[in-house]
């Protein structure tokens, strides 16, 4: 006997996507989430300093909405959420010198949008890593490291593995949506996932949370799931099918178990690549940036441990956001940087003394809370976001096809839009792999 119709295993935003649009139609649905929350990578922690009674959020995960993507704006829409434009000025350091960016930038981006031109008449059926493009296209070695270090922060990737002909594609997306443009959610991301939650509550779904499961066997028309909870009980569901929302990282690491194993899929699965990214946001009592860098949105210090920092412009927020990803700037010494909260409190405080010339001591004196999210040693993520790299290019739209029209899979990493990495490419996954369902009776 089946418990529900239908059960989702995950209550990110695929799940709860995918969870909200079966339950409105009439499927019964159960979502199984090992946290002890919902939200997955969108992980937002409210903060209320200085004895304020009104709280700040401050984005542990996902923080974002990278243009226009219908998926995210017609749930904003819908829930009237209030949300609000970053603007403001690009700042770089170089040379122990902090100054508005000029072509810098701007040359990278052109690169990237040229980059689809040259592929097309000098590599026309084959794919080449990003660094492999570099230097087939002779690009001038300065221009070439900015547009390499923009790729690696942006994607969390590795210049020489992530895909070329990906980039390409995903640059297309975002032209298409207005990428360049980016929305903050006022009252913190989490406000989006709470609302599919209600949704799928009112429409009979329900949400098991702290609730991990181990075990995924089935056959066709048929799914058993079998886990533990976080008190160390055992536990089992049953449903004709499964949607299987969990993070690249985690079917990568088989940590729940098919059985049968899907091998095609999970060669799709194996062939991508799970990006890493230390964070930390520090909150200051005061927005000292402003006085040396006025109208601040991003700044980029290409050597600093930190090399990207971003504000709430033109919100006056005293929050600051430190950002390294990307092979270049994730390795061991930023892993084990992320488990230690001291250090990781050290170091940012020391790439912000020597980008705006201020003590470190003062800033200490300034500093109200440091928060940080270890998404590498995250078990339950294993990781940030995906990536494709050389040979993967059609491994989200393979795993976008149901096994047996038992099994269906979704999140960031099987967009069909190629927007991987992004909260939209979630939602939209979830809505595709639920519609894809409902053509079953």
């Amino acid at each position: 006997m089946n418990d529900v119709d239908v059960l989702i295993i995950g209550a990110g935003a695929a799940g709860l996507a995918a969870g909200r649009l079966l339950a409105q139609s009439g499927r019964t649905v159960r979502i199984i989430e090992a946290r002890n929350r919902i939200g997955g990578r969108i992980f937002t922690h409210h903060s209320a300093p200085f004895g304020a009674q009104e709280s700040l959020p401050v984005e542990l995960g996902a923080e974002f909405i990278h243009g226009l993507p219908p998926a995210s704006w017609s749930l904003i829409r819908e829930a009237a959420i209030a949300t609000y434009e970053l603007e403001g000025e690009l700042f770089c350091f170089e040379e122990d010198h902090l100054h508005p960016c000029g072509h810098e930038q701007r040359d990278s981006f052109v690169l990237l949008r040229q980059m689809a031109g040259w592929l097309e008449r000098n590599s026309p059926h084959s794919d080449l890593t990003f660094d492999g493009y570099l230097r087939a296209a002779q690009v001038q070695a300065t221009t070439a490291d900015r547009a390499a270090d923009y790729v690696e922060g942006f994607n969390a990737a590795d210049r020489s593995v992530i895909s070329a002909t990906a980039l390409v594609r995903q640059q297309y997306a975002e032209d298409q949506l207005q990428g360049d443009r980016i929305f903050h959610v006022r009252a913190g991301y989490d406000v989006l996932p709470t609302y599919l939650a209600e949704c799928l509550r009112r429409a009979g779904g329900t949400v098991s949370l702290d609730s991990r499961v181990r075990r995924i066997t089935w056959q066709r028309g048929s799914v058993r799931v079998a886990g533990t909870t976080s008190d160390g009980r055992e536990f089992a569901a049953q449903a004709a099918r499964a949607i299987i929302t969990l993070p690249l990282g985690v079917l990568q690491a088989d940590a729940a178990m098919f059985d049968p194993v899907p091998q095609e899929m999970q060669q799709q699965w194996q062939s991508l690549v799970m990006g890493q990214v230390n964070r930390v946001s520090l909150m200051f009592d005061r927005n000292f940036w402003s006085g040396c860098a006025n109208d601040l949105s991003f700044l980029f210090a290409a050597d600093q441990t930190f090399p990207t920092w971003w504000t709430s412009a033109p919100e006056s927020t005293p929050i600051i956001t430190g950002w390294a990803a990307g092979a270049k700037n994730f390795s061991g010494s930023q892993a084990l940087l992320g488990r230690d909260p001291l250090a990781l409190r050290t170091a940012a405080l020391q790439s912000l003394a020597t980008i705006f010339s201020i003590s470190p001591r003062d800033l200490n004196l300034w500093l109200r809370e440091v928060h940080h999210h270890d998404w590498y040693g995250d078990e339950l993520s294993h990781g940030a976001y995906s990536y494709v790299p050389v040979g993967a290019v059609n491994a989200a739209r393979l795993m976008s096809n149901p096994v047996q029209d038992t099994l269906y899979f979704a999140g960031e990493h099987t967009d069909l839009e190629d927007q991987w990495g992004t909260v939209h490419g979630a939602l939209a996954s979830g809505a595709r792999a639920a519609r894809q369902l409902l053509t079953i009776p």
